[in-house]
């Protein structure tokens, strides 16, 4: 991304009060993408064959086995905000599995990846099926380029939680509106749906002290630009990672990355 520095001419303008800077993600959001991605969108309907879902799983599966936590470990470790430093921990266990805490708070929860593994297995895709894909290019650059931003210099840790934010707000309403689809149209039920009624109900707890975080922190001009800039960016990170899908559902077999490349960067 590398983008240059927001200038006396962007900072000229008062910022905005923290209920209406929250205003102004969700007019972008609304400005940049009024609607769910197409594979979502079709999904919802009911018009995909089963192997193309089955074809979302193993393509999605490296996102929820490391890049999601490794993201989210990024922005954790910029964090020196302590409130906001406990949520995001809370939410790194949340993604690698509430049961690593049983002996606490007795916790059972598996860890999401495991979860989406269940999903798969449900629709007829086996473990070894899903750990062996090789990612589409597009998919695989859209993570790269969310651990990229995370981890260096481009996002300050509020970035970072503005960032969680925009994937936060789009997986409720895409992964809500799936697990309804999945139920509907799929024939799934009970265990094959835990991944998702684990998920929506971790986001469901992290949307408002996110909203929180960036109302109250991003009390000046310059950081509720950049703060903006990283939402928007999480938002085209989200939206190309499913892309290829939607080729692959229309009749084009899109490109994926060489064997045994790994998620790192």
């Amino acid at each position: 991304m590398n983008n240059p520095p927001f200038g006396p001419e962007d900072l000229k303008e008062p910022p905005l009060s923290g209920p209406d800077f929250l205003r102004l993600l969700s007019a972008e959001r609304q400005r940049l993408y009024p609607d769910p991605p197409p594979f979502y969108q079709e999904l919802s309907k009911g018009t995909l064959a089963r192997e193309l879902v089955g074809l979302w799983v193993k393509n999605q599966y490296v996102y929820w086995e490391s890049d999601l936590v490794y993201s989210t470990a990024a922005i954790f470790c910029k964090t020196n905000e302590e409130d906001t430093r406990t949520h995001i921990l809370r939410k790194m266990v949340c993604i690698e599995g509430r049961e690593i805490v049983n002996d606490l708070v007795g916790w059972t929860t598996p860890a999401y990846e495991e979860l989406w593994l269940r999903l798969g297995e449900a629709l007829g895709v086996s473990r070894d099926e899903v750990a062996a894909w090789d990612t589409f290019t597009r998919t695989h650059f859209a993570t790269s380029t969310l651990r990229l931003l995370s981890r260096y210099w481009e996002w300050t840790w509020l970035d970072g939680v503005a960032g969680l934010y925009a994937g936060d707000l789009l997986g409720r309403d895409h992964l809500g509106a799936a697990r309804d689809a999945l139920e509907r149209h799929y024939g799934l039920s009970g265990d094959a749906l835990a991944f998702f009624d684990a998920y929506l109900g971790d986001v469901g707890e992290d949307i408002p002290w996110e909203e929180e975080t960036l109302a109250h922190w991003a009390c000046t001009r310059e950081r509720q630009l950049t703060a903006a800039r990283a939402f928007r960016n999480r938002l085209d990170i989200e939206y190309q990672m499913v892309l290829p899908l939607h080729a692959a559902a229309t009749g084009t077999t899109p490109l994926q990355v060489p064997a045994g490349t790994t998620p790192g960067v």
